[in-house]
């Protein structure tokens, strides 16, 4: 029968001299506590002393577990946090994979059903981020400030409402050229928004039934209720 390899160390420290193994007992010691702060310290990775003799068993294998996590958006041009934020996993669908409603059709552009490119731009880096910032009142801007009552989405859409009704020249819409770019107007059936700010607060933030679309090309540049 095989004995033990701990027991095989112990004979081996009788063998020889009775100082000399107490030496070796002192250095196996002050391995033993010196060694995971070595490790620590310098980043070693020396082995325990019962892996070096063989007592250490081996640590147990982990089980892998499969996952099948669905792509998000990770992109943030959700609306502030006080609203409602729409994230939407690319296999949700897969014609309109941002806020259910625009499709990406390059690095950072996304195009709405009715044509509309929102993109790189503006004084916060994408349309999308500064169109966002129409959901919520800004009362220490000065002058008026155009406020949607709505979720990001249904922003979107009122603004594909307005610019492809506006385009046709349709009842109540509104449309001229200003230098490179077009101004859309489009009044709707019921209040979208208020005007809010500096301005629109000394009139009690008066409701808004219209939209304003700037667009360059196809490329939108702002929009917001007025």
């Amino acid at each position: 029968m095989t004995r033990p390899k701990h027991e095989t160390a112990a004979n081996a420290l009788r063998l020889i001299p009775a100082k000399w193994a107490v030496a070796v007992v002192a250095i196996l010691i002050g391995y033993v506590l010196l060694q995971p702060r070595l490790n620590q310290w310098f980043g070693w990775s020396l082995p325990s002393l019962a892996s070096l003799v063989g007592d250490e068993k081996p640590a147990a294998k982990k089980e892998t577990v499969s996952k099948t996590v669905a792509p998000e958006i990770t992109k943030d041009f959700s609306e502030p946090a006080s609203k409602t934020r729409e994230k939407v996993s690319n296999d949700a669908d897969d014609d309109y994979p941002l806020y259910g409603f625009l499709s990406e059709v390059g690095r950072n552009r996304y195009e709405s059903p009715a044509g509309l490119i929102y993109g790189s731009g503006s004084e916060e880096g994408h349309r999308l981020k500064h169109i966002a910032r129409h959901l919520e009142d800004q009362p220490d801007r000065p002058g008026s400030h155009g406020v949607f009552q709505g979720t990001m989405k249904e922003f979107l859409v009122a603004i594909d409402d307005g610019f492809t009704r506006a385009k046709k020249g349709g009842k109540g819409t509104k449309k001229e050229e200003n230098g490179d770019s077009t101004v859309y107007e489009a009044t709707f059936d019921k209040t979208i928004g208020f005007q809010g700010g500096q301005s629109g607060g000394r009139k009690k933030k008066p409701p808004s039934k219209k939209i304003r679309i700037v667009v360059r090309g196809e490329s939108l540049i702002t929009a917001f209720p007025f």
